[in-house]
């Protein structure tokens, strides 16, 4: 407060001010008297103030700075959000990486470093021009055979590829390229990779398997053997049957002694059909006329019941726009004896 504010003011709210804060010997002053000693007061308690204020600004903890190292120029992140680094377009190593998609299908990917790129523009005049190839080995899992190789073609705008193999092989890819002479020259080679089978697993795993004891203790906790009816073990067998194939239901006894004649032994088969493949991921597909979703790589895989008899599946892809369209149809004989 102001010497001009304080001395607008009467006798008694100057008294009541003084009261406050606690100024000494105030009842005895005179009216200039207690405005004096007011002013010097509030004059103090400023200077106070400031000096804190000077004080808890020198100890603040500076913000911290969160930076890419990719400039030299770096903010803070906005509230709330984890700060951001992205990838590099390339690494600046050549190499190339395989992976296992399925039994059927590999994925790789590869680099290249600037130095390699460079000499390859230089050779061929055009980096898109480059022939640009795979070399990919196979051999049997076993070592049957001698190893062999096929050569793909592949775009060198692109990174990646897929590869068409066989279940149950050993491969490993070379990235290269073909020279003006016709040879085929490795600029890098992958890991090695083995399909699996694209069979019924033979390991059988034990702790799935039905033992007749077990099945007698399951069989009591519905009641007394000797109380229980022949239907309810007849329909906990019919229902193991369902569940578990005849696999597992053929080597059960009954709790009773050994079972009708002609319920002594079971079999039953179905089979169904897969297809999977692959097209552009911005293509619509439809399977024997109905639409099937693709996965973000183009992919698909669908499972159907296969009845005897002749069956022809049209499989159509279309293009984003329309203009395109391909149509392939398997056709499938299942005949049982």
């Amino acid at each position: 407060m102001t010497r001009e504010e304080l001395a607008k003011k009467t006798r008694e709210e100057l008294l009541s001010l003084a009261r406050k804060l606690k100024i000494k010997n105030r009842s005895r002053m005179k009216k200039d008297e207690l405005i004096e000693s007011l002013n010097l007061v509030f004059k103090q308690n400023q200077t106070t103030a400031e000096a804190h204020a000077k004080a808890a600004a020198e100890k603040k903890t500076p913000e911290p700075v969160y930076t890419t190292g990719l400039s030299p120029q770096t903010y803070p992140p906005p509230p709330g959000e984890e700060p951001r680094f992205p990838l590099p377009s390339s690494y600046n190593e050549t190499s190339i990486t395989l992976l296992i998609r399925d039994p059927f299908w590999l994925y790789t990917y590869w680099d290249f470093s600037r130095e390699v790129k460079e000499n390859l523009e230089k050779m061929f005049g055009d980096w898109q021009r480059t022939p640009l190839s795979l070399r990919v080995w196979e051999e049997q899992e076993s070592g049957g055979m001698e190893p062999g190789f096929f050569n793909v073609p592949v775009n060198p705008v692109t990174g990646h590829w897929y590869l068409n193999v066989q279940p149950n092989r050993r491969y490993t890819v070379e990235l290269g390229y073909i020279a003006p002479s016709g040879e085929f020259v490795a600029l890098a080679r992958s890991n090695t990779v083995v399909t699996p089978r694209a069979t019924v697993s033979e390991v059988i795993d034990e702790e799935w398997m039905l033992v007749e004891e077990d099945f007698r203790r399951l069989y009591q906790l519905a009641g007394d053997p000797q109380a229980g009816s022949v239907e309810l073990a007849e329909s906990l067998l019919k229902r193991l049957e369902r569940e578990m194939g005849s696999g597992a239901v053929s080597s059960i006894s009954s709790p009773f002694g050994p079972p009708p004649e002609e319920r002594q032994f079971w079999l039953v088969l179905n089979t169904e059909l897969i297809l999977y493949g692959a097209t552009e991921p911005s293509a619509s597909l439809t399977v024997d006329g109905q639409p099937v979703p693709l996965r973000p790589d183009g992919t698909f895989t669908l499972r159907m019941a296969l009845p005897d008899g002749r069956k022809r599946i049209p499989v159509t892809a279309r293009s984003q726009d329309g203009k395109d369209a391909i149509t392939i149809i398997p056709e499938v004989t299942k005949e049982t004896y």
